[in-house]
């Protein structure tokens, strides 16, 4: 601004503008020191309440371990004692449900050292009026096997753990399918039903599918 610009208004502009830039300055910093108040205030309530969310969980986990249950009597299939077996809600549709821990890894090794002499290259479900699959559909290697496969009781004890949680009764499962896939192999996205029209009539259908984490998996 040249010397014959600054003129009594243009300084009156000019002193408008500084302290108009002060006064922000000066209500900056409190609205700063409120804000940090505020998230500080909701992070420790937030904590709190999930600490609160938690303790609950564990106390209703501990009640339930403690509770002495008045069993009643139980015909030939049914149990003499209460089971508890953890798991979590991942979604209801399509309903789906997490068992941690479900088998020792013991179990899951047992279970591959029983199938490791008898992996083949894993097959399909042929269409009516087919003979072969494509080949690169299903790469995987597999096998089949039954609870009278396995003397020790270890499949025997996982199928009996899995009519527990699934509340499904065990005359209704297929055998357990161990399957292993090395890097690279795959096995196309695919439904586990047979649609009439494309495999004919079926006598029955998979209502629920069990997959051990890695190790093996467990239809019925």
């Amino acid at each position: 601004m040249s010397t014959s610009d600054y003129t009594p208004k243009a300084k009156a502009k000019g002193r408008a503008y500084w302290h108009w830039n002060t006064t922000k300055t000066k209500l900056d910093f409190p609205a700063v020191i409120v804000f940090c108040c505020f998230f500080f205030v909701f992070g420790f309530l937030f904590s709190s309440l999930r600490s609160q969310v938690s303790g609950v969980r564990q106390r209703g986990r501990q009640l339930l371990n403690s509770v002495e249950y008045e069993l009643m009597g139980h015909g030939k299939t049914g149990d003499d004692s209460i089971s508890v077996i953890p798991f979590q809600v991942i979604s209801w549709r399509p309903r789906a449900f997490y068992f941690p821990k479900f088998a020792t890894p013991e179990q899951c090794q047992h279970i591959i050292n029983l199938a490791k002499p008898n992996l083949a290259p894993s097959k399909l479900a042929l269409w009516k009026g087919e003979s072969e699959y494509p080949q690169d559909v299903r790469t995987s290697m597999g096998t089949f096997l039954s609870v009278s496969d396995d003397p020790t009781g270890v499949l025997d004890a996982i199928e009996e753990k899995i009519a527990k949680a699934t509340k499904l009764p065990r005359t209704h499962y297929e055998h357990f399918n161990v399957l292993r896939y090395e890097l690279g192999q795959k096995y196309d996205s695919h439904l586990d039903a047979f649609p009439v029209e494309q495999y004919g009539p079926q006598k029955s259908q998979r209502v629920c599918y069990v997959l051990a984490s890695a190790a093996f998996s467990l239809y019925f």
